[in-house]
């Protein structure tokens, strides 16, 4: 079931993320490797939990999805594409991989997008991990381009039509 995150979700979020970095440090990516400032990136999960809804895969009562529904941003899509009418989607992570729950939170907040007249979802994501690019790909999103912005590794700018 789709449910939005609230204060009382706020330390699973940082837990799942950490937990993404030490599962993705066992799948041959670079993604969350290398010289990262953990008290950065997690004062970064707090000013989009602050900003933003975060929203959740709920099973039985347990959160096992999750992601932050934010603003396109800027660095990355154009004037015209940020106008868009589209759902952003950032902070994606699932508790238990394999099981289908990532699959089953990004259906339903494409289904809500749709019913609410959004023409898109999109995303950016880690430049260099193409196993995730696959994972977006195979949910039915188009790559668009990578963007090359200093400082960050993010910048591969997939798409997913909500029309079709």
């Amino acid at each position: 079931m789709l449910i939005t995150l609230d204060e009382s979700h706020r330390q699973l979020v940082h837990q799942v993320r950490d937990e993404a970095g030490e599962w993705l440090s066992t799948k041959g990516t670079d993604q969350y490797r290398g010289g990262l400032d953990m008290d950065k990136v997690h004062a970064n999960i707090d000013a989009d939990f602050d900003r933003f809804p975060f929203v959740g895969w709920e099973i039985d009562g347990r959160v096992v999805a999750m992601m932050a529904i934010i603003d396109p941003e800027a660095e990355f899509w154009s004037p015209e594409e940020r106008a868009e009418p589209q759902v952003y989607i950032s902070r994606f992570f699932v508790v238990e991989h394999g099981k289908g729950y990532g699959s089953d939170l990004l259906e339903a907040v494409a289904d809500r997008a749709r019913r609410d007249g959004k023409r898109w979802m999109r995303l950016n994501c880690w430049s260099t991990n193409t196993r995730l690019h696959e994972y977006y790909m195979r949910h039915g999103f188009d790559y668009v381009r990578t963007c090359d912005i200093p400082g960050r590794m993010s910048g591969a700018l997939f798409q997913r039509d909500l029309t079709s």
